[in-house]
């Protein structure tokens, strides 16, 4: 054999190719037209396990796994015919570098993992350069290639990868890795001309907070078993790789992805969690926690992507929650409600559809001057017209905003809006006090959603000590810890933070501590029966206390009917929302009624 014909330049010794076939570092290799191993160096020997004696004739493919060796010489013995007729030009893989294992396409839209193997078959990954060598007439004689041992830094990329795909406190797939598992699910169904429909379920664990608010360590400890547990079960019911577990965004919330499996056997092994469930201790021996799962079942259906069968599911638990709780939910055709009310507020902030009106906020505890420059303080609110004009309910658009990933395109919008308004009444603002704007817990929860909604309040130039966020505790917030620092980066810039519908859920005296806020506002529901029952007004005081202890504004929503107003006075309130004061009108109408009362005062 001509070292020429190697491809190394003329010139180079004997000494020189012998010193090279003695490094063990990096393997080399010549491989003929035939696909047969013509030279090796050490370094083939030391990351593959053979003596250089045992690969010199033979295929090239030895150094494959089983079940790539016939591929793999069909295609070289294919690549080599059409390349040496001139009919392509050469592979992409020519003088370029590759990492093995990889996933490569073949012709008929297939994929294949490719990889290297050793001696004793065990999978090696490298990196693989090649180029292709000449005669001296210059035709296509074969190829040699360099292969880089990588199992170090291929061993520290997966350990990196499923840190990305898994939750760290329970070691269950996170979203992206069940994201991801699926798809994969999908793309061999696919390749096995396998119908592959799944189901999918969404698990909460039911009354955790009061849990979490005794004891947060034994609350974490309570999680991981319950995951444990979870796992354990679904792997007990389905048969080998038909189910896969995955913790979903906030705490409390498991997915379970059942694949090839209908509705009616999820059901069934959905029912067979909730009533084994309630036995599992999440305390511990003293202090015991027994609780109830609340689940959501949605099959999926063609055409239907993971995150629209994922807000199905969570829609049915949600209200299996409603319903109280320890029940199984399926998805119903009433969900596609929601879907359609997700095309109209689409349609509606293409169309401009989305109107701004304002509710103002009366004070209880300071007497009205009954001034013309009085203080202004009013809530933004949100009405959407669908294509006829008609208004929609705000309590339908909302929920289906959030469930279908609108919400945070909608606050925005809102935001523009009050801000565009606010430009075109610049007098007005000397006499706004605060001027509230409802945020949902997926904005909340979004680093670049709270950014975009800060430059826009530089840009328009608006004081931020005028502006308050409203959030709900009960909104779906998705990274509480992201969500913290947003509020805290919105009132560092000077902007309020009001905590909705106070009451409403189970752990609002400790979202007092958590959560860095300016006001409280009363949940309806307990002012509107305030009168009548004494148990309310004694949660009203309560609540009352603990805001007051801590520096905390007190808004009741709801208000109304003067006796009402009074109760509210006497209970120490600070303001109050409702009929009894004003009625929600446009924002541009209010507006223009202040600057007639300035205008007239002059």
């Amino acid at each position: 054999m001509q070292f020429r014909k190697l491809g190394l330049v003329d010139g180079v010794s004997h000494r020189a190719w012998r010193a090279l076939t003695q490094i063990d570092s990096v393997a080399f290799l010549h491989v003929d037209l035939e696909g047969r191993i013509r030279h090796v160096n050490a370094g083939v020997s030391r990351i593959f396990g053979y003596r250089l004696q045992e690969l010199i004739g033979r295929p090239i493919e030895v150094l494959l796994p089983e079940e790539l060796r016939e591929r793999h010489a069909r295609y070289l013995a294919d690549y080599i015919t059409r390349r040496a007729s001139g009919r392509i030009q050469a592979s992409p893989i020519v003088r370029r570098t590759r990492h093995f294992p990889c996933e490569l396409q073949q012709p008929n839209g297939d994929f294949v993992r490719f990889t290297t193997a050793d001696a004793d078959g065990r999978e090696i990954p490298i990196s693989l350069t090649v180029n292709e060598v000449y005669s001296e007439s210059g035709e296509l004689d074969g190829f040699v290639g360099m292969i880089v041992d990588c199992s170090e830094e291929h061993a520290l990329h997966e350990r990196l990868r499923h840190q990305a795909l898994h939750d760290q406190a329970t070691g269950l797939l996170n979203w992206r890795g069940l994201h991801e598992a699926v798809v994969g699910l999908e793309r061999k169904n696919r390749q096995a001309h396998r119908d592959g429909g799944y189901t999918l379920l969404h698990v909460d664990i039911d009354h955790f907070s009061a849990l979490a608010f005794e004891c947060k360590a034994v609350a974490d400890h309570a999680i991981v078993l319950a995951a444990r547990w979870l796992n354990a079960r679904v792997e007990a019911l389905t048969p080998p790789g038909r189910g896969l577990v995955a913790r979903n965004f906030t705490a409390t919330e498991f997915l379970v992805h059942l694949a090839e499996t209908n509705l009616e056997d999820a059901l069934s092994l959905a029912e067979s969690l909730r009533e084994e469930f309630c036995t599992l201790n999440l305390g511990t021996d003293i202090n015991p926690f027994y609780t109830t799962l609340s689940i959501g079942v949605a099959r999926v259906d063609v055409g239907m992507t993971l995150d629209y069968v994922l807000s199905r599911a969570s829609n049915a638990c949600y209200m299996a929650q409603t319903r109280g709780h320890d029940r199984v939910v399926a998805a119903a055709e009433r969900d596609m409600e929601i879907y359609a009310l997700g095309h109209e507020v689409r349609q509606a902030l293409r169309a401009g559809r989305i109107h701004v009106h304002a509710q103002r906020l009366v004070p209880l505890r300071r007497q009205s001057s009954g001034s013309k420059s009085e203080p202004l303080c009013f809530e933004v609110l949100c009405r959407l017209h669908d294509r006829h004009g008609r208004v929609i309910e705000p309590g339908r658009v909302f929920p289906a905003a959030e469930k279908l990933g609108l919400a945070v395109a909608l606050d925005l919008h809102m935001i523009a809006r009050v801000l565009e308004t606010f430009d075109r009444y610049p007098d007005c603002l000397a006499s706004l006090e605060r001027c509230s704007i409802n945020l949902s817990g997926i904005s909340l929860s979004s680093i670049r959603a709270i950014e975009e909604i800060q430059g826009r309040i530089r840009s328009h130039g608006v004081d931020p000590g005028r502006l308050c966020f409203e959030i709900t505790e009960s909104s779906r917030i998705r990274d509480r810890r992201v969500a913290l620092s947003n509020v805290e980066q919105l009132r560092a810039m000077g902007c309020r933070i009001a905590l909705d519908d106070f009451g409403s859920g189970y752990s609002n005296y400790q979202s007092l501590i958590k959560w860095p806020i300016d006001i409280v506002k009363i949940d309806g529901s307990y002012v509107r029966q305030i009168l009548n029952a004494g148990p309310l007004k004694t949660d009203v005081e309560g609540m009352i206390a603990s805001a007051k202890a801590r520096d905390i504004e007190i808004v009741a929503e709801y208000v109304e009917n003067e006796p009402v107003a009074q109760m509210l006075r006497q209970l120490g309130v600070d303001f109050a929302q409702g009929f009894r004061f004003h009625r929600a009108e446009p924002l541009e109408q209010l507006l223009r009624k202040l600057g007639d009362r300035h205008a007239g005062s002059v």
